[in-house]
């Protein structure tokens, strides 16, 4: 998870956004207060940019991860699960949606108070109710911990172009991700099962997705140069000792 608050993500589109149009309405608008009126206007206009990507940033990471809604009723066993866990845990119940991969991985996007959880069909299909409710423990513990700013730096890497991954490895805190494995199996009290997720995980290709937001994913693509995620083998022989 990103080790930065949300809208220090959105500090450079905004600045560029500011010096863009205040040198625009500057150069272009007579008179002597050409330059105030740009600076009013980029001021404006910067702050409109960040509340816009902002607020767009959790439908602009489900973009990016392919996730379509869940319609309710449709898949009664994660339904069944994630209340179950949030009830017990005092969780707010996110969206649910679902990403066609046969690929186990699960994903979560929003902020504290819109949160949303992804599942891919391979994890419904393949993983036993054991191990499910323990992908969903594990990433429902996440609320309110870096989610926010994870989905935020989804929106805004496009924005960052060539230097998109290099702001990813600056922001992003991997350790971070391996402890939330440890804080998922607090919650359920049974470390093998989310090991077998990912020993399943691991047999699979991973799931397609885009660049921006492959730090979303529980276990991510496989393969692949900028991976984000800790090495699986590593997770699971953690898990193992636990």
């Amino acid at each position: 998870m990103p080790n930065v608050a949300p809208r220090l993500l959105l500090v450079a589109p905004a600045v560029v956004a500011f010096l863009f149009v205040t040198l625009l309405v500057g150069l272009l608008a007579p008179g002597s207060l050409s330059w105030i009126i740009g600076l009013a206007i980029g001021l404006a206009v910067a702050a409109a940019a960040m509340l816009l990507i902002e607020r767009r940033a959790p439908e602009v990471a489900l973009r990016s991860l392919g996730a379509k809604p869940i319609a309710p009723g449709a898949e009664p066993r994660l339904e069944s699960l994630v209340e179950s866990v949030c009830a017990s845990h005092g969780i707010s119940e996110p969206k649910l949606y679902l990403v066609e991969s046969r690929a186990p991985d699960a994903a979560v996007a929003g902020s504290v108070s819109d949160t949303r959880l992804v599942v891919t069909t391979g994890a419904l299909r393949q993983l036993d109710r054991l191990e499910l409710e323990a992908v969903v423990a594990r990433e429902l513990v996440q609320f309110g911990s870096g989610i926010h700013a994870a989905t935020v730096l989804t929106a805004v890497a496009p924005l960052y172009g060539p230097f998109a991954s290099r702001v990813r490895d600056k922001v992003l805190d991997d350790r971070r991700l391996a402890r939330v494995d440890i804080d998922g199996v607090q919650l359920t009290r049974y470390p093998p099962a989310l090991a077998a997720a990912f020993e399943k995980a691991a047999a699979s290709d991973g799931v397609p997705g885009q660049p921006a937001s492959r730090h979303l994913w529980l276990v991510g693509p496989q393969g692949v140069t900028g991976a984000v995620q800790p090495a699986l083998g590593e997770r699971i022989d953690t898990l193992r000792e636990l």
